[in-house]
């Protein structure tokens, strides 16, 4: 017998650096998310999948190398965590034209997500997002003070927040970005 939980949970994935991996990856994330038979609505694990799919092949085109990606369940949201070990600048949403081939990722991840962030790792970085409902989970910290929130055992460290609403439902969606 099957039922739907809200008990947190968290898998992990290693993807390798070829592009040609980022497909199944995607589709790893949404079995894992099914396999839990999360509370969501299939527009949201579609979402998940689509924004899935924009950060891994971030993390594998830009740097050349594989990612870490984690997906967590809080009761509320699930999180995608995409870890690459290439360091330098946090990467940041960017304008893009309508004729351009790519640099339009981070601008679909601002307007689907509830959440996403950047933080700095010892050997490179974290691009994570929030899906599922726009209230915020319980337990939750204010997110004008820190980078990603108690419920995913982050390290709490300041940041900036930019809270414009959420996109489709009333509620609130942050990007927060490490400084």
């Amino acid at each position: 017998m099957s039922f739907r939980t809200t008990a947190p949970k968290s898998s992990s994935l290693h993807v390798p650096s070829d592009v040609s991996s980022v497909p199944s990856a995607r589709r790893r994330v949404v079995a894992i998310v099914r396999d839990w038979d999360l509370p969501l609505a299939e527009d949201t694990v579609e979402t998940l999948e689509l924004l899935a799919g924009e950060v891994i092949a971030n993390a594998v085109v830009h740097t050349g190398q594989g990612c870490q990606v984690t997906v967590s369940w809080d009761g509320t949201r699930v999180r995608l965590e995409a870890e690459d070990a290439e360091g330098g600048l946090l990467p940041q949403r960017a304008s893009a034209d309508l004729d351009e081939e790519s640099g339009r990722g981070l601008q679909l991840v601002d307007g689907l997500a509830q959440a996403w962030g950047t933080r700095p790792t010892t050997d490179g970085k974290v691009v994570w997002f929030e899906v599922g409902s726009c209230s915020p989970p319980p337990f939750r910290p204010s997110p004008t003070a820190c980078v990603s929130d108690l419920s995913f055992g982050g390290a709490r460290q300041s940041v900036a927040v930019a809270e414009p609403g959420c996109s489709v439902l009333s509620g609130s969606r942050a990007h927060v970005t490490a400084i």
